[in-house]
């Protein structure tokens, strides 16, 4: 059997690249070497881009950052109202007992007070509970 691609192979391993020749050396010697009066061009503006980002980043970093002091709140009073309680009519439960639904609302209130800045804060909140309360029958 024969491989007509083996005998690519062979012929491509066998294959051996020349070394360029000296014009192509020369050539590529004068492309890297940069004329002296640009390289000192690029070294100010190198030292100079690094000064500013050196600058910039002290400023930066080590600057303390300025920021408004919160707030100290002072509690100034607290209420709670008077409790509202809703009677309902006594229910039947499953095991055969009785019991009476009972529902308790009220509100709690917080103020604060912040005398630097005169700010004020409320802090408002309803309760609900509902029970059930059990009853003895004779």
């Amino acid at each position: 059997m024969t491989d007509p691609d083996h005998d690519l192979e062979q012929a491509l391993r066998a294959l051996r690249p020349r070394p360029p020749g000296p014009a192509v050396a020369a050539r590529i010697d004068a492309e890297l070497a940069v004329p002296a009066a640009r390289r000192g061009v690029v070294i100010a503006w190198s030292a100079g881009f690094a000064a500013a980002a050196a600058a910039l980043a002290a400023f930066v970093f080590l600057a303390e950052p300025v920021e408004p002091a919160a707030p100290a709140y002072q509690l100034v009073r607290a209420d709670r109202s008077r409790p509202e309680v809703q009677l309902f009519r006594p229910v039947e439960l499953a095991d055969g007992s009785y019991a009476r639904p009972v529902r308790v609302r009220w509100e709690d209130t917080t103020r604060w007070e912040d005398a630097r800045t005169q700010t004020h804060l409320i802090d408002y909140r309803p309760n609900d509970r509902l029970t059930l309360l059990p009853l003895e029958t004779h």
